[in-house]
């Protein structure tokens, strides 16, 4: 029987872990999305779009490394900007974070209740067996 096995854990604003990092379910791993917060001060980590995004591609690298998986095994990539004129920045980014052949992705833009921020990223990963 496959089991749900969650991955390391994130205090967001406290002490207490309030989302899990990811959860493995059989050979899938999913992330929760991720955010260029620093989870202790909840303050947005820079007000740059290219600092946030790293920041947020270094949290996913990490996850997954935490998971025993790694960006050549990235299935899946929900990101979210608040602005389109971010949208060729990003390109870069992803370019250099996902090798060939890449993930399939979808890319919204939209709104987010914390002031600041400019990215949000959600990953689905297959784990080497």
């Amino acid at each position: 029987m496959t089991e749900r096995v969650v991955v390391g854990e994130l205090p967001v604003g406290g002490s207490e872990p309030l989302i899990s990092s990811a959860v493995r379910w059989g050979d899938l791993l999913f992330l929760s999305g991720r955010a260029p917060i620093d989870t202790t001060t909840m303050e947005v980590v820079s007000s740059d779009f290219r600092e946030q995004a790293r920041n947020v591609l270094d949290q996913i690298v990490a996850s997954l490394a935490e998971a025993a998986s790694s960006p050549e095994h990235v299935l899946r990539v929900q990101c979210y900007l608040l602005r389109a004129d971010d949208f060729g920045a990003w390109n870069e980014l992803w370019a250099e974070y996902f090798p060939a052949p890449r993930p399939v992705r979808t890319t919204l833009v939209t709104g987010f209740t914390v002031p600041g921020m400019l990215v949000e990223v959600e990953v689905t990963a297959g784990t080497p067996t």
